[in-house]
């Protein structure tokens, strides 16, 4: 088990380097970090009224920081659930596009608040590129009757979506499915079960009908309940299960992938591993704190499989009977693998360091302020890998540190809040950055989105809120610009990432909004009720991929100033549907809140249509051209805000 052990530094931008690094990373030149200070904590005990910790509710804004992207934005609400714990480590697949054009979305939601939550399912919205429109949000499930959670949608190849969540309570999986493209998916079925174990926390991806699902184990210390299967001296271990016809049977069922066994491993975990599928290629990481990284690939649909260590740890397997005093880093359980255009596979995970100087039993100490994203390639040597983003580039005061309150490494002790705090935000064993969820476009230019805490945006009770940062490379993963900031809400939580693998014009990017840092799931004391269950918000954002290469996304708020009114184009998508008779819809995406206009002309350059939109947000907005008053041929359409304009043509036919 884990000690209830901090860390109160976080990672510099200067400063000095640490004179103990894991052999494995001494490629991380110029990384680093504070220094490292365990901090245990002591159980106290609190007033029972609430009111003594909310006062009259939140904390006064920082001086000098401005309401950017607080309420000036135009992000898309695509849902709503009471269950706010979306993945305990890495994130599954939860946004794709379609080939079409349309985009599904799926998140765990739950429409009430009812205790256990028996509501929770699939929740789920789908993008009509027909009409440009998201579906009306909804905090409903997929599933008719059935509780699910964290689930995973694809497409399969005649169109239709599926989605697959766990079944937590007696094991397996549902596959919902829809009945025809376009369509929500209604139909569940029950796969995957494997009694008496209990497989759940999948995580899926596809090519065309061929479905391939990575899950492990629950352990249940119910009576009468079986311990998970010891495998290869691993109890409970991740496993590889894989269908052809989209997932109406399996001829792979619950397999141990090569090379996973007790030489690294004594238990599998929860979500600490990711998967992804182009064609044949098929790629997998499993990251875990005591065990390192390791990484398969296959390039024949899942039959044959290499491995590959991207992130060595020295004291594997740990048995809580080493020393490991020189804290060596290591992964903190979340991970993304991602696959390129050309079958190369690249991963990422969030890093934190370990700790042991007591033998005597099973736990160990880690370090959950640390802030680092690390990455790897199969071009990378065994144990090398990089170091892309840090928690300095968050830095907000000039002191080089992206620097937190107690109450986001603290963690519940046996129900409570530690002594000296009024809460606490600690996302499970996860580090402050952390879930990188990673995309690619037609040119190899990879896109990693991931969560942070802000500095001095805190809550009432004293913690971070967080936002969805990015930090992408242009060069295949040989480089990576600065980081950016995606979100930039004040006073809000923005967690659990997503990103659709394809990137187009745009990257699709999907997360949860919450009223309170942290979770209820994780970090509700039932003594204070610290954090109440409250409604979330799902929202989706199409960021110009032009925007994120230019650094022009925006970066924290407070240092660049709001322009209200002003506008500014930064991408202008192309129209939908084109060649069109009747109505066409054209996306963009604003860089600041203004007026917006919109003109056609012919040929001959003669304006035959003008629209003004005032008052727009910062964000995506789509707007409408209508040809029923126009002849057949090629017009163009300019799109123009804050002294920036885009024009692009398009044909209508009747």
């Amino acid at each position: 088990m884990k000690k209830l052990y901090t860390l109160t530094a976080v990672i510099l931008t200067s400063g000095f380097v640490l004179a103990q690094v894991n052999k494995s990373h001494n490629n991380w030149q110029g990384a680093i970090y504070g220094t490292p200070e365990k901090v245990s904590y002591q159980l106290g005990t609190f007033p029972t009224d609430k009111q003594e910790f909310t006062g009259n509710g939140a904390k006064t804004k920082p001086s000098g920081v401005s309401n950017r992207a607080a309420d000036h934005s135009a992000f898309v609400k695509l849902g709503e659930t009471y269950y706010d714990l979306q993945s305990n480590a890495a994130m599954p697949h939860r946004l794709v596009k379609h080939a079409n054009g349309n985009i599904s979305a799926t998140w765990t939601t739950a429409s009430s608040d009812a205790p256990g939550f028996p509501g929770r399912g699939a929740g789920y919205n789908m993008y009509d590129a027909g009409t440009s429109q998201w579906g009306t949000p909804s905090a409903e499930r997929v599933e008719a009757s059935q509780r699910s959670g964290w689930p995973n949608v694809g497409v399969l190849s005649d169109g239709n979506v599926f989605v697959i969540g766990h079944d937590a309570t007696s094991g397996g999986f549902y596959m919902t499915k829809s009945t025809s493209p376009g369509q929500r998916p209604s139909e569940t079925v029950n796969i995957l079960t494997q009694a008496p174990y209990k497989p759940i926390w999948s995580r899926t991806d596809n090519s065309g009908d061929t479905i391939h699902l990575i899950c492990a184990y629950t352990d249940s210390s119910a009576p009468g309940d079986a311990r998970p299967p010891l495998i290869n001296g691993v109890r409970g271990p991740m496993v590889y299960s894989r269908s052809f016809d989209g997932g109406s049977t399996w001829n792979k069922t619950h397999t141990v992938l090569p090379g996973y066994d007790s030489t690294l491993f004594n238990a599998g975990s929860a979500d600490n591993y990711a998967i992804d599928v182009r064609g044949e290629n098929v790629a997998v990481a499993v990251s875990a704190a005591l065990s390192g990284v390791i990484v398969w690939k296959s390039s024949d649909a899942g039959e044959t499989w290499r491995r590959y260590l991207a992130d060595s740890f020295p004291y594997a397997p740990f048995t809580g009977k080493k020393f490991m005093i020189d804290t060596p880093f290591t992964s903190d359980g979340t991970v993304d693998v991602l696959l390129d255009n050309d079958g190369k596979v690249h991963a990422f995970w969030g890093l934190t360091r370990v700790l042991d100087e007591d033998t005597s039993d099973e736990s160990y100490s880690f370090f959950p302020g640390y802030q680092g994203l690390v990455y790897w390639n199969e071009g990378m040597a065994s144990g090398e890998n990089m170091l892309i983003a840090a928690g300095g580039s968050f830095d907000r005061d000039g002191d080089g540190v992206n620097a937190l309150t107690q109450a986001n490494t603290a963690a519940l002790s046996e129900g409570n809040v530690p002594a000296g705090l009024a809460t606490v935000a600690r996302l499970g064993n996860t580090s402050a950055m952390r879930q990188p969820s990673a995309a690619i476009d037609g040119n190899n230019r990879i896109y990693v989105t991931f969560s942070v805490p802000i500095e001095g945006d805190e809550s009432f009770l004293s913690a971070n809120f967080r936002d969805i940062g990015i930090v992408h490379s242009t060069d295949g993963g040989a480089t990576w610009e600065p980081t950016q900031n995606i979100t930039q809400f004040y006073q809000k939580e923005d967690d659990f990432a997503c990103v659709a693998r394809e990137v187009d014009d745009f990257l699709h990017v999907m997360w949860q909004q919450d009223e309170i840092p942290g979770t209820n799931l994780q970090n509700n004391s039932t003594l204070m009720a610290n954090h109440e269950v409250v409604l979330n918000t799902i929202y989706y954002s199409a960021i110009p991929v032009s925007s994120i290469l230019t650094g022009e996304i925006g970066h924290m708020y407070g240092i660049n100033n709001e322009k209200i009114g002003t506008g500014d184009v930064f991408v202008v998508g192309q129209n939908f549907p084109n060649p069109f008779g009747e109505k066409s819809n054209v996306t963009i995406y604003l860089s600041e809140p203004g007026d917006v206009n919109l003109e056609v002309r012919n040929t001959m350059g003669a304006l035959v249509q003008t629209k003004n939109y005032s008052g727009l947000l910062r964000g995506n907005h789509v707007l409408e051209i209508d040809a029923n008053n126009l002849s057949n041929g090629v017009y163009t359409y300019t799109v123009t805000s804050g002294g920036r304009s885009e024009t692009k043509s398009m044909m209508v036919a009747h």
